[in-house]
């Protein structure tokens, strides 16, 4: 036995005898307790930022890593309205001298707020504490590792642009910094006899609008105040000397027929109408067009529109006539009237006979045209004569109110002109989405509508249509009361008292529109016809929008605004101009800004309730006003001493800032 052993300790090696199986376990313990801590560690890491932004985020070169939803919030609403207020420069070399031109990104006024740039806050607060964080918690957790040594920098997601507008308002600032290129033409100065100058090509100057309106969104997603570098191209002409060259000895072809005939048979009435077009008219609208490699005398389509707008749709025009009929105080039908398709000029049809006819006088490809049918198009009314019958239309499913006290005279009479001639006696069909915009529009003085003084810039102009956002406001009180699916709407920029809840006088409850948009829309989705009646009593202020129709137990209304905070106006701004007599001061009044919010709710006949949160943001605004200046002529002393004449280079100096904005446009005057 003991030699058993003794061959045993001499065949294993030396290490094994030192083996301690108690030490193994304890290294063993030791290390699953070192990764138990550092996994917890992560998890708790990973926990941490549930509700906040990971680490090291950026948005282009400003960190939010670990805002909370509040705090992001209200960080991109003060980073937005920084970019507001700071406005878009571009920077370009106009012949050697560097310019500089600002647009503004919003235009402001107390019935309307349009939004150039528009960032959807609560979208990029919900992308952005989301970000890297799929997965299980794990993964989140070695994300937010990543995340914290990467430092990514990010870009919001939501802005967008009123490109349409932004593109004009761009346009119009470099317009006096560019040339269009010029066609070369003919101007003819007399007809008998034939009379005619020649026009020389030349090239123009342009900007690349398309590159700055994506430089400017560019800079907007990283935060930045957009200050665009642009430059100016040369852009040739589409028609050439030498391509007129030919149609000259035609020339005399074009005016040998007379003038052009315009001919409308009325088809309720049966009545002819014609209208001619005289060879002085073609004359002066004359142009030189290109048409599959073929050139040809033509027509402008501009001149040839106005004289359609001028002396033809007034005839031609008719609105569609709604069948409708209006309830009175005891539920009875109280007018009646019966529908009739509406027709309007299609303006852009006519144009194209009427410059077909003129190139025929060039080509004589279809022999020579001497009259032109007027091209209209027929609008079905929404609501036909037999659609009127048994509609249910019985019993009140809500009221909206607001009041319009202090109003000017024109700013009443737009009001009752939108009350009275636009939406009283409304059909609403089942399942249709409500238009505001479409049911007030045209915005015209021809249509109905008055202006307002409102200041843009730095200069006092009346605009079309004031006060209408009392009805977007009132309608949309009544759409609430009355359950209804509001679908469109949106609140003004500035905390105006017309619009302020009746309760408890705090804002929240308004609704804005502009013509196309912002709008005001909601549907009718209570499955029966929707009658729309108003009352308006100029004295006392109140305006009363009513829905009626078939109640199908739903109940509506909405909570008083609450105002989570106010906001300091700033400091009195003063704008000198010479547009007012010296010393005359015209202001608009400052504005508090604000943020509010109530809640919509909706007890639908099956016993459930739905809550709608609307929350509000109104940008505050000093008070602002324009004082009349004396106008300073700059100028130079005569040889003789007998006085001064205008210096051109100075005046060339003083002029350098046209175009630039002094003040947001769209400020409304004190006389709004």
């Amino acid at each position: 036995m003991k030699q058993l052993k003794k061959d045993i300790e001499k065949n294993i090696p030396l290490f094994s005898k030192n083996i301690s199986w108690h030490r193994i376990w304890v290294w063993v313990v030791a290390f699953l307790v070192v990764v138990g801590i550092i996994f917890g560690g992560l998890i708790s890491y990973a926990s941490s930022y549930e509700s906040r932004v990971l680490p090291g985020v950026h948005i282009g070169n400003v960190h939010i890593g670990g805002m909370t939803a509040e705090e992001l919030q209200t960080f991109l609403q003060e980073m937005n309205d920084k970019l507001v207020d700071a406005g878009i420069t571009l920077a370009f070399d106009d012949d050697g001298e560097e310019r500089t031109v600002r647009i503004e990104p919003s235009v402001v006024s107390e019935d309307y707020f349009i939004e150039l740039i528009r960032m959807d806050i609560p979208a990029e607060v919900e992308t952005l504490l989301a970000y890297q964080k799929d997965g299980n918690l794990l993964v989140r957790a070695w994300s937010a590792l990543l995340v914290r040594v990467s430092k990514p920098h990010v870009e919001l997601t939501s802005v967008t642009l009123d490109t349409e507008r932004l593109t004009d308002i761009v346009a119009e600032q470099l317009a006096p910094f560019s040339t269009e290129p010029r066609d070369a033409g003919v101007i003819v100065t007399n007809i008998k006899p034939l009379a005619f100058d020649l026009v020389t090509s030349s090239p123009g100057i342009t900007f690349a609008q398309t590159e700055i309106i994506g430089k400017i969104i560019s800079s907007w997603n990283s935060l930045e105040i957009p200050q665009i570098d642009i430059a100016r191209a040369v852009e040739e002409p589409a028609i050439f000397d030498e391509d007129i060259t030919p149609l000259v000895e035609i020339l005399p072809d074009v005016f040998s027929p007379g003038g052009l005939d315009l001919t409308y048979v009325d088809p309720h009435t049966k009545r002819n109408y014609t209208w001619t077009m005289s060879p002085t008219f073609i004359a002066a609208s004359l142009e030189v067009q290109s048409h599959d490699d073929s050139y040809g005398f033509g027509i402008l389509a501009s001149s040839t529109t106005g004289y359609l707008e001028d002396y033809v749709m007034d005839t031609v025009n008719e609105e569609a006539r709604e069948a409708k009929f209006e309830i009175g105080k005891y539920g009875k039908v109280s007018a009646f009237q019966g529908s009739r398709p509406g027709i309007t000029v299609n303006l852009s049809e006519t144009y194209t006979a009427i410059n077909d006819a003129i190139l025929q006088r060039s080509w004589h490809d279809e022999g020579i045209v001497s009259s032109v049918a007027i091209v209209v198009e027929q609008v079905e009314p929404n609501v036909k004569t037999g659609e009127v019958n048994d509609l249910g239309i019985s019993e009140i499913l809500g009221t909206g109110y607001s009041n319009f006290s202090g109003s000017p005279p024109n700013r009443i009479k737009n009001i009752r002109h939108a009350v009275k001639n636009k939406l009283h006696g409304t059909l609403i069909k089942p399942d249709e989405e409500f238009s505001l915009v479409a049911a007030l529009k045209p915005f015209t003085l021809e249509a109905g509508y008055l202006p307002e003084l409102v200041i843009k810039g730095d200069e006092i102009k009346p605009e079309i249509g004031g006060g209408l956002c009392q009805i977007g406001s009132t309608l949309f009180r009544a759409v609430m009361n009355a359950g209804l699916d509001v679908t469109q709407r949106r609140n003004h920029s500035l905390v105006v008292s017309y619009y302020n809840d009746h309760r408890n006088g705090n804002p929240g409850t308004d609704a804005t529109i502009y013509d196309p948009a912002p709008d005001f829309r909601f549907k009718n989705d209570t499955g029966h016809h929707i009658l729309l009646t108003t009352e308006m009593y100029v004295n006392s202020g109140e305006l009363y929008f009513t829905f009626w129709g078939t109640s199908d137990g739903r109940e509506g209304y909405y909570t008083e605004p609450v105002v989570h905070r106010w906001i300091p106006t700033g400091p009195e701004q003063i704008i000198e101009t010479t547009d007012l007599e010296p010393g005359e001061k015209e202001c608009q009044s400052a504005h508090q800004g604000a943020e509010t919010s109530f809640t919509y709710v909706k007890k639908l006949p099956n016993g459930e309730t739905d809550e709608t949160v609307y929350s509000s943001y109104y940008r505050p605004l000093p008070r602002i006003c324009l004082v009349g200046v004396e106008e300073h002529t700059m100028c130079q002393e005569l040889p003789d001493g007998s006085g001064c004449a205008p210096s051109e280079a100075e005046g060339e100096e003083a002029g350098e800032n046209d175009g630039e904005f002094l003040v947001p446009p769209g400020f409304a005057s004190s006389t709004e």
